[in-house]
């Protein structure tokens, strides 16, 4: 039997597709800005809950999201503080990044931390975390700003 391609593209979904919450546990990411100056995203003692967007300046799926961070902050519309995270310095093009985020909205948190990778189980960018001090609400991989909104106001339940 032959599907038509946007009957196939319909039914597809992110990976990874979970069964359950996820396992992974809510950590504080530390790191550095782009800039070299020591920084830290609050998830552990934080009143809202947080979604991490883990990017790089060498991901061309990336483009898009660093080129929305203003359009998923204003899309959150206070339901949750935005942090774009990537790898360290020396791991990823810190300068690029600067670049990248010159034009990010204030309330958007860039911090440079390959540990976060690691504690939030991440092999590569583009990728999604929604947390609270409590729990991962959600991970995915970040499938451009409308679709990685959804996602993220999804796992936020409407907040």
């Amino acid at each position: 039997m032959k599907e038509p391609p946007a009957e196939i593209l319909r039914r597809l979904r992110p990976i990874p597709t979970t069964v359950g919450p996820p396992a992974t546990r809510p950590h504080d990411v530390r790191g550095v800005r782009p800039d070299g100056t020591p920084c830290r995203v609050e998830v552990m003692e934080a009143a809202a809950p947080v979604v991490l967007l883990f990017l790089s300046a060498a991901c061309l799926g990336c483009r898009d999201l660093w080129e929305g961070l203003p359009a998923l902050e204003v899309g959150l519309g206070g339901a949750a503080r935005l942090a774009a995270v990537t790898r360290r310095p020396g791991e990823e093009d810190a300068p690029g990044i600067e670049a990248l985020v010159s034009g990010a909205p204030t309330g958007v948190e860039v911090v440079m931390s390959s540990q976060a990778f690691g504690d939030y189980r991440v092999s590569g960018p583009p990728f999604l975390v929604v947390v609270t001090s409590r729990a991962v609400l959600t991970e995915s991989v970040a499938w451009g700003v409308e679709q990685t909104l959804g996602i993220a106001l999804r796992a936020l339940g409407g907040r």
